[in-house]
């Protein structure tokens, strides 16, 4: 895994162009919203800073929005705040806070002031529209980033009646709520998986309860409130239960991630096999040249390689940490 990673960073440095940005311009957001946070974890924070100067000068507008000139393409129309809560947790661990608190300013304005969830289409949104868990959860990770403690629980205790609204039965999650905490249970056709996940089926949205779950880790230890913990262990135990491609999907890697946090807070060795089970997965994905085709979300641009592989990247990195920190 080790391996797999320093060919993706040489994948990644190879894309890069000398003004810091990356092609293909016109695809905006998808094309880098998670480098940033990659160069850092991989030491190479020149690059870094050069990539968080030519966003905050090409892609950061007056109100702190991002996508200023390329706006948002593919799946991240949908989820407007998702992409941003990224590029902020990049930006505020390089020191880049002229880009990271303008930022966080406009993203946080997007947090439904009644239920601590992200609304899903950003500042159009009314206050009955959308909240998703995979916003909310990357939303919420920045505040910790940022140290906005009451946007953090907000969005945590948001995530937290998710879970114990769950459906009775167990086999689903619903990814989104509306006009409050309402379950959207109704949606338009191909659209299913972005709304509920399955447990008996394949190809399911794993990443949202993880993420969802190693933000609620990193909560849990922020607050020294171990109710979020054990919630977290319900997210992940939830996709533990799902089909066989739950470790070898490009929809996995982040049920790794918090699995990984959840063996460094508890020592259970089943979260050490989750997590070595999600990386075996990552490494067979990999590409001879070092990347990844496939985000988690996914995406039919010619920028998703380049996302793909700043996520694999800081999931292979963070998880292979978070082993480590038990056997050193």
């Amino acid at each position: 895994m080790k391996r797999a990673a320093i060919e993706a960073v040489k994948w990644l440095i190879r894309q890069q162009n000398e003004d810091g940005s990356f092609q293909p311009l016109p695809e905006g957001l998808t094309g880098f919203h998670k480098v940033p946070y990659a160069l850092a974890l991989s030491g190479q924070s020149g690059r870094a800073v050069r990539l968080c100067t030519w966003i905050a000068d090409n892609s950061l507008d007056e109100d702190g929005d991002l996508g200023a000139s390329f706006g948002r393409q593919g799946a991240l129309e949908r989820y407007y705040g998702y992409a941003p809560a990224w590029v902020i947790v990049g930006a505020q661990k390089l020191g880049q806070f002229a880009l990271s608190m303008r930022a966080w300013a406009f993203l946080a304005s997007l947090q439904h002031p009644d239920t601590g969830g992200f609304l899903r289409d950003g500042p159009e949104a009314g206050l009955d529209d959308e909240q998703d868990l995979l916003g909310s959860a990357a939303a919420g990770l920045a505040a910790l980033y940022m140290g906005d403690e009451a946007v953090a629980v907000a969005a945590g205790d948001f995530l937290v009646r998710r879970w114990e609204q769950m459906p009775q039965s167990g086999d689903r999650m619903y990814l989104m709520v509306r006009r409050g905490e309402e379950p959207v249970r109704i949606y338009g056709e191909g659209l299913d998986e972005e709304y509920m996940l399955r447990l008996d089926e394949p190809g399911q949205w794993y990443f949202v309860p993880g993420l969802v779950a190693g933000f609620l880790v990193k909560l849990a230890e922020a607050m020294d409130e171990r109710s979020y913990l054990r919630v977290a262990q319900e997210y992940v135990g939830f996709c533990e239960s799902g089909a066989d491609d739950r470790y070898s999907s490009p929809r996995s890697g982040l049920f790794g991630w918090a699995a990984s946090l959840l063996y460094v807070q508890t020592g259970n060795v089943n979260y050490q096999r989750i997590t070595e089970a999600v990386l075996e997965g990552l490494v067979a994905r990999q590409n001879p040249d070092g990347s990844w085709l496939e985000p988690m979300l996914p995406s039919d641009l010619t920028s998703a390689q380049t996302d793909a592989t700043a996520e694999g990247l800081i999931l292979a990195l963070e998880m292979l940490d978070n082993l480590e920190a038990l056997t050193a």
